[in-house]
């Protein structure tokens, strides 16, 4: 089989902006990965298709989905953090970072206006499946990626952020939280989650969420964000807050 062969086959099937693995390549073209590569070169030599790096392309005349691309980045993977907020409908769909984690580190880079970056821990539960177009790709659970943002706000686009996303958020699993929450093994996650989510106004004191993360809170004090002067104690969570965190019923 010659590269026009394969060439031909790819150029037809493969739509503009469409992401292709070496090795769905060589499945469309019915070919070996060999062949397959070589294709690939030939067409990016035309202008077909771009190159975004080793064993992974996309086909030129519109830009890519960014999730779609990043879904080829690594296997296993899952989308994290401010990522997974916008796949569960609770971040803004605009980003300017595709946070992805997978036991296989990949170096960050950049294409098409969008930095692509690999996020740790990788933990292979709490992981669904959400469609972004023609297919479904993997992220974290509502659950766990309150939790994780929880932990490392600054993957989330800060606390600010974060607080508005809280609304935003499907019904969460209550057990689910509390277990990724216990997964940290940190006092002041629980008090800064629960807090959050009592400020919100969609979780009464009362709730079994709000007096599980309670019980967890730390007996120090602790801050919502980074230490500043400043804020106000919100005795209830043993937790400092900046001025306009603070409800008016604290």
């Amino acid at each position: 089989m010659t590269t026009d062969q394969p060439a031909s086959l790819l150029r037809t099937a493969v739509l503009p902006g469409e992401p292709v693995s070496l090795g769905e390549a060589a499945d469309i073209a019915r070919t070996t990965t060999d062949l397959a590569s070589r294709a690939l070169i030939y067409l990016g030599a035309e202008g077909t298709f771009v190159r975004v790096r080793r064993r992974l392309w996309v086909r030129s005349g519109a830009a890519p989905d960014p999730y779609r691309l990043g879904a080829r980045l690594a296997q296993p993977y899952a989308f994290v953090y401010g990522s997974a907020l916008a796949l569960n409908g609770a971040g803004p769909a605009e980003r300017s970072e595709m946070l992805v984690s997978s036991p296989h580190r990949f170096s960050a880079f950049e294409f098409a206006g969008m930095r692509y970056r690999w996020a740790r821990p990788w933990i292979d539960e709490g992981i669904v499946r959400v469609s972004v177009g023609a297919e479904f790709v993997r992220t974290t659970s509502p659950e766990r990626t309150l939790v994780d943002c929880m932990h490392i706000p600054a993957n989330a686009g800060g606390i600010d952020e974060l607080a508005r996303a809280i609304d935003m958020l499907p019904v969460l699993d209550a057990e689910e939280v509390v277990r990724w929450v216990d997964h940290y093994h940190e006092a002041a996650l629980a008090a800064r989650l629960g807090y959050l989510l009592e400020s919100s106004g969609l979780h009464e004191p009362k709730t079994p969420l709000i007096r599980a993360l309670h019980t967890r809170r730390p007996s120090h004090l602790v801050y919502l964000a980074e230490r500043r002067p400043g804020g106000r104690l919100v005795s209830r969570w043993n937790l400092i807050v900046p001025p306009y965190f603070v409800p008016d019923s604290a």
